[in-house]
């Protein structure tokens, strides 16, 4: 009886001790085969620099088509180990228009608008019959009083709902991992906005700006005032210039001065970063409003050439004609009956991808929606030691027009030839990282500044052949999404891209290696569910009940046997 007690006693204080440990050690294991669930350093890190509470609202909930239950799954299983890392996480699945009338539904869906959260039609497929319900793909990160909209579903062209999951679970940590930075900490890098050379107007790049706004500090910048000045000094210029981590050259449109080119090249010598979307072309759509709809598009004169030869580029100015391509707006009617209808325009060149398989492409251009160019121009790479990324590319058939040449409206509806779109994969956006050489090395200076650099430290200049990538449209004085067209209602990745780009330019948390995260996720085949719906049906309901009806059967058959009389 005394072994029986003692047994028992050992046995109570080895389960104390294992309940013990257990609080103070905890481990979980990832055991997918491609670390589906494993949370990267960097996201640990803002987690732990996040030391307030975390609130996560996630509107998807409630009546779901079935990608996105699995989307909800694997948003739900990712919180999880945020929340296991952070223990002030608290998330909720919530359906923000439920058991609600139609005008509150619409008073709701308004106010998630202004904070970013949009609605999306989705339909569910059942028994042969379809049905749309409003769905919300997107959460929302409260942290500090401050509110940041999470996007969960990506927007992939010519993707289907499956694929459009897919490449969004791929995406759910660096989306919330880069929300949660939105919310939790201070910005710290500048970006310059320069607002000289007859470049983009702030109107026109108000929503690229405003994007720039949510990451880092912005503010607008003249180099070419020096020239016109005697009160600035062009080494206070630079002086000044040198405190951004960033310079961005929306679309200049009037010839650089040698003293801007100089100190922009003594800026990349001193390690700085250059976003330059340069148009090689004069050609606006207003050059078509006229009788004959024709219009006569000219190279325009940067005085940028010799500059970017000494760095590996060389801008194009021939005009690009893409088979791929998107569509443009014509107006029929006049005043209140105006209405627009799209047509195929060989000129907007769309592309979302390059034959450049490397990484640090893919960081930018994964999983990215098409970026729509205007009457582009084409980038050489020049071998000269500094690494060249090409961001986006012409597709496989392309045409380049020599100029000057004639676009006319009359090519609307007439058939392609597609011998004459005989080349194929021309740079449109090239990323240059290096030490780069001083394109004044061995030449007449035009001004003199102090501590002249002929070698640089490392910097990166991203080049991309049109401007108007950049430009959003303007509606009544109000400034539209980038990338959006107001008169043919696409959406295309304009902003996303310059985003991504200007993200891997400053990013020094390593969160745009999260967008190469790669998750396979297997769906059912709808069409296969629908034909044989009735065999898995006697599968899973009838087999069941036959197989447990056949066991009493012979059970009751060899009962009777062994004990008949």
């Amino acid at each position: 009886m005394k072994k029986t007690y003692t047994s028992f006693i050992v046995i109570l204080i080895a389960l104390i001790v294992v309940n013990v440990a257990s609080r103070s050690i905890y481990k979980r294991f990832d055991l997918t085969k491609d670390s589906r669930y494993t949370v990267s350093k960097e996201t640990e890190k803002i987690l732990e620099q996040a030391y307030k509470p975390i609130i996560i609202d996630v509107f998807l909930d409630g009546e779901l088509p079935g990608e996105f239950r699995k989307l909800k799954l694997e948003t739900g299983q990712f919180l999880e180990e945020m929340a296991a890392i952070h223990p002030n996480l608290k998330y909720d699945f919530i359906n923000p228009i439920e058991n609600t009338s139609q005008q509150e539904a619409y008073q709701i869906t308004a106010q998630l608008a202004k904070s970013g959260v949009k609605g999306a039609v989705a339909t569910i497929q059942e028994g042969g019959k379809s049905t749309n319900v409003t769905v919300f793909p997107y959460a929302l990160v409260l942290y500090d009083g401050k509110t940041t909209a999470v996007p969960l579903l990506k927007t992939v062209a010519r993707a289907s709902t499956e694929e459009r999951v897919n490449s969004s679970i791929q995406q759910l940590e660096y989306q919330f991992a880069d929300g949660l930075r939105k919310a939790s900490q201070e910005k710290t890098k500048t970006v310059a906005f320069l607002r000289d050379s007859g470049t983009l107007s702030d109107l026109k790049i108000r929503d690229f700006i405003q994007g720039v706004q949510e990451y880092y500090r912005a503010a607008p910048f003249g180099i070419e005032f020096v020239t016109t000045s005697d009160s600035i000094q062009p080494q206070q210029v630079l002086e000044s210039l040198n405190k951004f981590d960033l310079v961005v050259d929306p679309k200049p449109t009037v010839a650089f001065s040698e003293t801007k080119k100089y100190i922009l090249d003594q800026y990349l010598m001193q390690g700085g970063k250059l976003l330059l979307a340069a148009d090689p072309i004069v050609m606006e759509n207003d050059s078509l409003s006229n009788e004959e709809a024709k219009a006569y598009p000219l190279p325009r004169k940067l005085n940028l050439d010799d500059m970017l030869f000494k760095y590996g580029l060389r801008l194009n100015n021939g005009l690009v004609k893409d088979m791929n391509h998107g569509p443009i707006a014509l107006a029929s009617g006049q005043g209140r009956n105006t209405q627009y209808e799209a047509y195929a325009w060989p000129y907007y060149p769309i592309s979302k991808t390059s034959l450049d398989t490397s990484a640090t492409a893919q960081f930018i251009t994964k999983n990215l929606e098409d970026v729509k160019f205007e009457y582009a121009g084409t980038i050489d790479t020049l071998k000269n030691g500094i690494k060249k990324t090409i961001l986006l590319s012409t597709s496989d058939h392309t045409q380049v027009m020599t100029l000057p040449a004639v676009v006319s409206l009359n090519e609307i509806g007439q058939d392609i030839n597609p011998e004459t779109y005989n080349r194929s994969n021309l740079p449109l956006a090239v990323l240059a990282e290096g030490s780069f050489t001083s394109a004044y090395k061995n030449r007449v200076k035009p001004i003199n500044l102090k501590g002249n650099l002929d070698q640089g430290k490392d910097a990166a200049i991203v080049l991309i052949a049109d401007g108007d990538i950049m430009k959003n449209q303007v509606d009544r004085g109000q400034a539209q999404e980038l990338g959006y067209d107001m008169r043919t209602g696409q959406l295309y990745g304009n902003k996303e891209f310059l985003m991504n780009t200007i993200n891997y330019l400053l990013d020094d948390t390593g969160l745009i290696k999260l967008r190469n995260k790669n998750i396979n996720v297997p769906f059912l085949n709808t069409e296969k569910i629908i034909d044989e719906k009735f065999k898995w049906q006697f599968i899973n309901v009838v087999m069941p009940l036959l197989l447990v009806a056949g066991f009493g059967f012979v059970f009751m058959w060899l009962r009777k046997r062994k004990y008949a009389v």
